[in-house]
């Protein structure tokens, strides 16, 4: 099936805006200096601007990747201060090894409860990072995919 002839190219704005935007969506990888990235302000047409992009995606790469082994830390390390066993529990089941933050947060409550809230905004930022992230792959430019 040949997805050459998917393009988009005319994205009119419904807003109350009477002009019109022309806009090119590449439905496969391609290597150039200019596109748009993330946000319509994020407007790259130099190779210094790519460059700079390539380096912000690498950043949020790191972070993402950071972010996730540091949840993991914070796991063990409240597996480690309740005073759960680090690798089992007698009254829930281990997932893959790993002991689940249902097991941790049986009798605790106050210590819990802010694990717990750490561990949820840690999580919507780990989600929203990752999105972004997913949002910029699908601009199917090849620097920016080489990056991630």
């Amino acid at each position: 099936m040949a997805h050459a002839g998917h393009m988009v190219t005319d994205m009119s704005p419904t807003m109350g805006d009477n002009s019109s935007m022309t806009m090119e969506m590449q439905m496969y990888f391609y290597f150039s200096t200019s596109m748009t990235l993330l946000f319509q302000s994020w407007d790259i047409s130099t190779v210094q601007g790519l460059v700079g992009s390539i380096f912000a995606m690498l950043f949020l790469s790191i972070f993402y990747e950071g972010l996730k082994s540091f949840r993991e830390y914070l796991m063990h390390v409240a597996v480690k201060s309740l005073g759960a066993p680090s690798n089992s529990c007698s009254d829930v089941k281990p997932t893959a090894g790993k002991l689940t933050w249902r097991a941790i947060f049986l009798g605790k409550s106050k210590l819990s409860l802010l694990i717990h809230v750490i561990q949820s905004i840690l999580q919507v930022i780990q989600v929203g990072v990752a999105y972004l992230l997913m949002l910029a792959v699908m601009t199917f430019n090849g620097w920016i995919f080489l990056a991630i």
